[in-house]
Formats: structure tokens, C-alpha cells, sequence
């Protein structure tokens, strides 16, 4: 005799915390395949003789380093503190990260002010053109984070619980997740852009 049927009712339907989880993962990967390949032409494209490396690395450009970094650590802190249930913390946390990811992009838009006052423009060279698009490409990439941090932080503002707060930490630790993502996909764009030049990729794939 066949077993009976699970009642389809009472199904609690799929884990959304290892959706939201997969989805992160396959988003990641496809960021990552997507810089890849920027990469690729990058490195391809500066064998061309008219390529010219930028003149200057703008210190704006430090600082933004520096801010992804401490906003990868104040959405760690507050993925701890929300899966403690402690809000206050968690909301400060929070508002740490959003606000240093925000002057990450003022930050962005600073150096290219600073490249554009030297004439180093879109297009005036090959490599402006990468750099623009590629660190471009990353701040869109962070301002969707920011749109989509505002959607997991939103049960800390509406409801103050602690049993809220918790269910909230799931989809923080994805934000921190994906910032620290952000951070390493900066540090080797900074790396490729100006430590990568004509003279190491020949050295290294030998000469033509």
C-alpha cells in the first residue's frame, strides 16, 4: 500500500533565508564573470600603442578604499549585534555602513572631479576610458547594495522588537556578505588599474 500524500497545506514552503543565500551566490558570480571580462580587455587592450597609463593615482582614491572597508566591518557588526536581538546596536551599525558606502561614492565622484581637472578625460585615452567604466561599473554596483540594504534593515525601523530584530539578522548578514565582496572586487580593480601595465603582462606572457 502506497503511503499517503504530504498535505500540500502544510508545507511551509521553501527556506527563504537559503534563497535570499543562492541568489546572493549566483549574483556574485555573475558580478565576478562580468569583471572578468572587463579585466580580460583591459589587459588585452593596453598592448595597443596608444596606450597611456593614468598619470596620477588620485588619494581620493585611498579613501575609498578605506571607507569600503570599515562599511564591510560595521555590516558585520551589525549582522552580530541583530542576530542578538540587541536593535540599538544593530541600527547604528547600520547607519554606519550606509553612511561610509555613501561618501565611498562621493568619494568616486571626487577623484574623477580631480582626473577631469588634470584632462584626463574619457576620451582622451583608452586607459581613462577603462578606468572610468570600471570604477563606474562598481559604484552602480554599490548603490544597488544600498537599495537593497534599505529593504533587509527596514524591520529595524518599523518594528523595534527583539524578535523582529533577529529575523532581520539573516538578510543583514547577506548585506555584509556582499560588501565584503564589493571590497575585494575594488582591491583588484585598484591592482589591475595601476599596478598592471604593459611592461608586467609582457613579462609575464612573454614577449609577442
Amino acid at each position: 500500500m502506497l503511503p499517503p500524500l504530504p498535505d500540500a497545506a502544510a508545507w511551509p514552503g521553501p527556506d527563504q533565508q537559503a534563497v535570499r543565500r543562492v541568489g546572493l551566490w549566483v549574483l556574485i558570480g555573475v558580478v565576478s564573470m562580468l569583471f572578468f571580462l572587463f579585466g580580460a580587455a583591459f589587459v588585452m587592450r593596453m598592448a595597443a600603442s596608444d596606450w597611456l597609463p593614468l598619470p596620477v593615482v588620485p588619494w581620493q582614491l585611498w579613501c575609498s578604499t578605506t571607507l569600503l572597508f570599515v562599511a564591510g566591518v560595521a555590516w558585520q557588526r551589525a549582522s552580530w549585534a541583530a542576530s542578538l536581538g540587541l536593535k540599538r546596536a544593530a541600527e547604528l551599525a547600520v547607519a554606519v555602513a550606509a553612511g561610509t558606502s555613501v561618501l565611498f561614492l562621493g568619494a568616486q565622484l571626487w577623484a574623477w572631479r580631480v582626473l577631469t581637472g588634470l584632462d584626463v578625460t574619457v576620451a582622451g585615452n583608452p586607459a581613462n576610458s577603462f578606468f572610468y567604466l570600471i570604477t563606474g561599473l562598481h559604484g552602480l554596483h554599490v548603490m544597488g547594495g544600498l537599495i537593497a540594504a534599505a529593504l533587509a534593515a527596514r524591520p529595524l525601523i518599523v518594528d523595534g522588537s527583539a524578535g523582529r530584530t533577529v529575523q532581520a539578522s539573516g538578510a543583514i548578514a547577506l548585506c555584509a556578505r556582499y560588501w565584503h565582496f564589493l571590497l575585494v572586487l575594488w582591491l583588484a580593480m585598484f591592482a589591475m588599474l595601476f599596478l598592471v601595465t604593459p611592461a608586467v603582462v609582457q613579462a609575464i606572457c612573454g614577449s609577442p
